[in-house]
């Protein structure tokens, strides 16, 4: 199923969860700050095992507090969490979101174009949802394949669709990370797939495509670009460590 957050002066992110909630929606909550986690109390009754180990984007919930945890970016939880499910497009969201701010968590409905446009991928095969961010509409999906997720979000346009990935690294203007940058433009180009830069400065991966068509062939085509260029980096650095 899927469940949305709506933060209060944000917007909404949206999660699929494994299987049905065991409490009534809506509720409500304070979202808490820990890290790069937001975490809020939930009416929730869960059972299964716990890890300590999470992926970007995961949604958890953490017994000893009764709180649902959203994992935006690559910090691990204080103590074990059961894993519940993962936030549908770019994680990297939340990491605007203030503490104590208010929260609502229910039911997901799609509505719109961006709505229509969810329902097409979902027919497809992906994990997809519409929601708002920041006064804007984006289509927000789950890439998934070979062992491997990486959230996206589309902005639809009359002529097409306009891709970004979440961030892969922040650019820091470095003489290495400039050569690292123009190496691997130069080499994924051939693909139609981008690095580029989002309004933050980190380095995202976009595209653009004009048809339903081209955007389904193009969204795996994105997540096998972006285990790739990740793998470089990670190469690239290693070898160049003290």
């Amino acid at each position: 199923m899927y469940i949305r957050a709506y933060f209060e002066n944000r917007g909404e992110v949206v999660a699929w969860v494994d299987g049905e909630l065991s409490c009534e929606l809506p509720f409500q909550g304070e979202a808490r700050r820990w890290k790069q986690e937001i975490y809020f109390e939930a009416p929730l009754k869960v059972e299964g095992e716990g890890t300590l180990v999470v992926e970007r984007g995961d949604v958890a919930f953490w017994p000893p507090g009764r709180c649902l945890c959203i994992f935006h970016g690559i910090s691990q939880p204080y103590s074990p969490v059961i894993k519940l499910g993962a936030v549908v497009g770019v994680p990297d969201l939340l990491a605007s979101v203030e503490d104590r701010t208010p929260v609502r968590v229910d039911p997901y409905k799609d509505y719109g174009e961006e709505g229509e446009l969810a329902k097409l991928l979902r027919e497809r095969g992906f994990k997809a949802v519409s929601h708002t961010w920041e006064g804007e509409e984006y289509v927000g999906v789950l890439v998934e394949g070979a062992n491997s997720r990486v959230g996206m979000e589309i902005s639809a346009e009359d002529y097409g669709f306009y891709v970004q990935t979440q961030p892969i690294a922040f650019f820091d203007n470095s003489p290495p990370t400039i050569s690292f940058y123009k190496c691997l433009s130069s080499e994924i180009s051939a693909t139609g797939v981008r690095l580029d830069l989002d309004e933050e400065g980190y380095m995202v991966l976009t595209s653009f495509f004009a048809s339903i068509d081209e955007l389904v062939k193009g969204l795996k085509r994105m997540l096998s670009t972006y285990v790739y260029v990740e793998r470089m980096l990670t190469t690239f650095y290693a070898v160049r460590r003290p």
